[in-house]
C-alpha cells in the first residue's frame, strides 16, 4: 500500500470525516490564499476610494490644507473600467494652491504659483496617473496588480502584512504583485516599486497531495524578503553619519543604506472547507538576519451565517507568537516606509532620538543577555463582522509579555453599498504601551476616513480626513500630516 493511500485512511479516520465537500485549491489561508489573514479585503485599505470596485467616474473638487505650505483646491478625478478579470484605475490628483501660508513665497512651492511643486518633482510622481493595472483576484490561478498598495501581504502575514507604498505625500510609488495558484504549487510575489525597487518579497508553496480528497488542504512554504536598500546611518549631503536625519533638495532622507534579509517556512492544513465554515491552523517559524527569530502559530476561521436577510459573515485569526529579542513580527507592515527610515524604540547612542528600523531590531538583539532566548510571548488577534456586504466592522490587536510598548490596536468599518451615504475609516495605533496609549495621534498611529452624502442625483457632498508622511523642507525628521478634504463630487457608472 502506497504512503498516500495510508495518509489518506489516517485522515477519513479523524477530522477530516466531518467536511461535507473537500477543501478547494482556494481558501482563506496562506499558500491557498496568497494575502492570507482574517479581516475582510475592505480592511485598512485606502478609504478615499468609497466607490472602488465599480466600473465609472468620480470627479470632485476639495478645499485642502497641507501643513506649512498653506490652501489647496483639490481635484478628485478618479475612473475605474472592469473588462472581465482586466481592471484599470486611473486619477488625476491636483493641488492647486488658493494662498501659502505666512512667510511662505508663492513660487517656491508651486509651479507658476499655481500647481504644487512636491508633487511633480520626480520621475515616478507621473505613475500616480495610474492608479492600478489588475487582472484576476486575489485566489485565482493567475493575479496580476501593478500601482498602488494598500493592504499587500505575503503568507500569512507573519512577515509582510498589509504593507502601504502609497502613504507619502511627496514620493509616489507603483508596485508590482505577481501570484500563481495551481493544484500542486504556487507563488506569491511583490515589490514596492518597479522603478527602483527596494523592497522584494517572494514565497513559494507545494501542496503534495494537491489532486486527493482530503489532503489536498495541507501545504509547505518558504518565504524570502529583502529591502536592498534600508537604512543603516543617517548622512549629510557630503556622506558623513550625522546623528540626526537629514534630506536631499528632493525632500528624500539622506542615509547610508545595505541590504537587509528576511525568511521563513511554514506549513498549514485546511481542517474544515464547507458551505459555513473554514478552519485552517498553520504554523510559521521566520528569521530577520542580525535580529533574531520567532515562532507564530495560528488558526483561521471563516464562518457563514445564512441568517434571513442579514447573511452574516464572521473572519477571526488567532495566533500565539514566541520571539528572540530584537525580532519584530510583521516587519514589514502598513507603516513600514516610514519605519524603515525613522522607528521609535531603543537606539544606538550615535542616534539622537529615533533611528532606522533595522538598527533598533539589530542592537536589541545583539545587546540583550541572552540573544538565542525568548524573551517575548504573546497573542494576536483579529475578528471582522460582515452583514450581508452593507456593513463591514473589525478590528485587531496585539499584546506581548516583556514588552512594555509591544501591544497594537487596529479598527476599521466600511459601508460599502449604501447609495445615500458612504462611508469607510480605520484607526491603526502601533507600539503602544496600553490602552491608556491607544488613542494618541502621534508617528504611531495611522487614522483615515472618507464620507461621502448622496445630495441629489449624482452630486455627493464629500469629506476625506487621511494621515500621512512626510520630511518638510529643513526637518530634521519624518511628521505626520493630517490631510484633510471637504467638497463636492459626483459618480457616473459606466
Amino acid at each position: 500500500m502506497s504512503l498516500r493511500v495510508l495518509a489518506l485512511a489516517a485522515v477519513l479516520s479523524t477530522a477530516a470525516a466531518a467536511q461535507e465537500t473537500a477543501p478547494e485549491p482556494g481558501g482563506i489561508g496562506g499558500q491557498n490564499v496568497p494575502n492570507a489573514g482574517a479581516l475582510g479585503s475592505q480592511a485598512f485599505t485606502d478609504p478615499s476610494q468609497l466607490f472602488s470596485g465599480r466600473a465609472g467616474a468620480f470627479f470632485g473638487l476639495a478645499f485642502n490644507r497641507i501643513p506649512g505650505e498653506g490652501n489647496y483646491v483639490n481635484t478628485i478625478i478618479n475612473t475605474e473600467f472592469n473588462l472581465g478579470p482586466v481592471g484599470l484605475g486611473l486619477a488625476l490628483p491636483l493641488n492647486l494652491l488658493v494662498y501659502p501660508e505666512p512667510g511662505i513665497v508663492r513660487d517656491d512651492i508651486a509651479y507658476n504659483g499655481v500647481l504644487r511643486k512636491r508633487d511633480w518633482d520626480e520621475p515616478l510622481d507621473y505613475f500616480k496617473l495610474v492608479r492600478f493595472i489588475r487582472y484576476g483576484h486575489k485566489r485565482d490561478p493567475v493575479y496580476v496588480l501593478a500601482g498602488q498598495m494598500w493592504g499587500a501581504s505575503i503568507g500569512h502575514g507573519t512577515l509582510v502584512n498589509r504593507y502601504a507604498n502609497s502613504l507619502n505625500l511627496d514620493h509616489t510609488k507603483f508596485g508590482l504583485a505577481l501570484d500563481v495558484n495551481t493544484t500542486f504549487f504556487g507563488f506569491e510575489t511583490m515589490t514596492d516599486s518597479v522603478g527602483d525597487p527596494a523592497l522584494i518579497g517572494g514565497r513559494a508553496y507545494v501542496r503534495p497531495f494537491g489532486d486527493t480528497l482530503f489532503l489536498r488542504g495541507w501545504a509547505v512554504g518558504a518565504t524570502v524578503v529583502t529591502d536592498r536598500t534600508a537604512p543603516r546611518h543617517y548622512v549629510n549631503a557630503g556622506g558623513t553619519t550625522v546623528p540626526v536625519l537629514q534630506q536631499d533638495d528632493k525632500g528624500n532622507p539622506l542615509v547610508a543604506s545595505d541590504s537587509v534579509f528576511a525568511g521563513g517556512v511554514d506549513t498549514e492544513f485546511e481542517l474544515l472547507h464547507n458551505s459555513i465554515i473554514s478552519l485552517i491552523p498553520y504554523v510559521d517559524l521566520n528569521r530577520i538576519a542580525g535580529a533574531g527569530n520567532g515562532l507564530h502559530a495560528g488558526i483561521l476561521t471563516d464562518i457563514y451565517l445564512p441568517v434571513p436577510i442579514l447573511d452574516i459573515n464572521v473572519q477571526a485569526r488567532l495566533e500565539y507568537r514566541m520571539m528572540q529579542p530584537g525580532y519584530i513580527p510583521e516587519y514589514f507592515d502598513q507603516t513600514y516606509d516610514l519605519g524603515r527610515v525613522q522607528y521609535i524604540g531603543t537606539c544606538p547612542a550615535e542616534f539622537t532620538a529615533a533611528c532606522p528600523k533595522y538598527v533598533a531590531a539589530q542592537h536589541a538583539h545583539l545587546n540583550a543577555a541572552d540573544p538565542g532566548a525568548i524573551d517575548r510571548k504573546g497573542y494576536y488577534g483579529e475578528l471582522a463582522f460582515g452583514f450581508a456586504g452593507i456593513l463591514q466592522i473589525g478590528g485587531l490587536y496585539q499584546d506581548y509579555e516583556g514588552d512594555p510598548a509591544g501591544a497594537s490596536l487596529g479598527l476599521f468599518v466600511t459601508f460599502p453599498k449604501l447609495e445615500v451615504i458612504k462611508l469607510s475609516a480605520y484607526y491603526l495605533r502601533k507600539n503602544m504601551k496600553g490602552f491608556d496609549d491607544a488613542f494618541k495621534l502621534d508617528e504611531r498611529s495611522l487614522l483615515a476616513a472618507s464620507a461621502a452624502y448622496k445630495i441629489f442625483g449624482p452630486l455627493y457632498l464629500r469629506v476625506d480626513f487621511q494621515r500621512r508622511w512626510e520630511l518638510p523642507p529643513g526637518a530634521t525628521e519624518i511628521k505626520a500630516v493630517d490631510n484633510f478634504q471637504a467638497g463636492i463630487a459626483t459618480f457616473i457608472a459606466f
